[in-house]
C-alpha cells in the first residue's frame, strides 16, 4: 500500500471556557445573575483519516459540526487534545479567515514574505507575485494595506497566494465562500489543473455538491464526528 502523504488517527480536539459570575450592573442588566460555570464542546471526537498520494478528500456539515476545526489541526494550527497526525508531504493552506496574512502590510509584500517563507528564489519572486496580482484581479489595491480590503478581495488574494506554489497537499476552507461568478471559474480550472499535476487536497464546505464535483471521497461530520463517507466518481473539467 502506497504510504499517506497525510493521515490522523483517533483525533480530539475540546475547546474550554470559564463563565465567571456577573460584576458590573450593565453586565447584570444584560444577562442577569450567574455562578461561575465551566463549558466545554468536542469540536472534533475520535476522528481518523488517511490522504493517498493524488487523492482529494471533502469535509462536509453543518456549521459548528467540526470541519474548519479538524482541518485546523491537519494543518498544525491546532494541537489535538488526544489523537497523532503524520505529514509525509509540503503543504499550502486555505482559510477562510486569512490565517498568515499581516493586516498592515499590502498584498505585495504579504506576498513577498510568503515567497519567502517558501524558499522561493528572488529571481522567481517578481514572476510569483505578477502571477497573484494577475489572478486575485484586485487592481489598485495591490499597493494598500490589507485593513482596507473586502471580504471578497481578501478571499481573492488568499486563493491566488496558496495555489501559486503549491504544495504536495492543499488544505482548503471554504474557498467558494465569497467571490463572483467569473472568479469562482478561475478556481474551478485552477482546482482541477492542480488535481490532474498530482496534488492531493483536503476541502471544506458546507457545499457538499462542489466537493462531490472534484474529490475522490468525501466525508459527512456531524457533532464533531464522521458520520457518512461517500466514494465519488468525480466529473472532469
Amino acid at each position: 500500500m502506497t504510504d499517506a502523504v497525510l493521515s490522523c488517527r483517533n483525533i480530539t480536539k475540546s475547546f474550554h471556557r470559564t463563565l465567571i459570575p456577573v460584576r458590573h450592573l450593565q453586565e447584570r442588566i444584560i444577562v442577569g445573575r450567574r455562578k461561575k460555570t465551566q463549558w466545554s464542546v468536542n469540536a472534533v471526537d475520535d476522528v481518523s483519516l488517511r490522504l493517498a498520494p493524488g487523492e482529494w478528500i471533502g469535509l462536509s456539515g453543518p456549521n459548528g459540526c467540526g470541519k474548519t476545526t479538524l482541518l485546523r489541526v491537519l494543518a498544525g494550527l491546532l494541537v489535538p487534545d488526544l489523537g497523532s497526525v503524520e505529514r509525509n508531504a509540503t503543504f499550502s493552506c486555505f482559510f477562510e479567515l486569512g490565517v498568515g496574512f499581516h493586516e498592515e502590510h499590502t498584498a505585495a509584500e504579504n506576498v513577498r514574505m510568503h515567497a519567502m517563507l517558501w524558499g522561493v528564489d528572488f529571481a522567481a519572486m517578481r514572476s510569483m507575485a505578477d502571477a497573484v496580482r494577475a489572478f486575485a484581479g484586485i487592481g489598485d489595491h495591490w499597493n494598500l494595506p490589507l485593513k482596507c480590503y473586502s471580504t471578497g478581495m481578501r478571499h481573492r488574494l488568499g486563493f491566488a497566494v496558496s495555489t501559486a506554489v503549491p504544495g504536495d497537499v492543499l488544505l482548503l476552507d471554504e474557498i467558494f465562500a465569497v467571490g463572483d461568478a467569473a472568479f469562482q471559474v478561475q478556481c474551478w480550472e485552477r482546482l482541477f489543473a492542480l488535481k490532474r499535476l498530482g496534488h492531493s487536497a483536503v476541502m471544506v464546505s458546507h457545499r457538499t455538491g462542489d466537493l462531490e464535483r472534484i474529490c475522490d471521497r468525501v466525508f459527512s461530520m456531524n457533532g464533531g464526528k464522521i458520520v457518512q463517507e461517500k466514494t465519488i466518481a468525480p466529473i472532469t473539467a
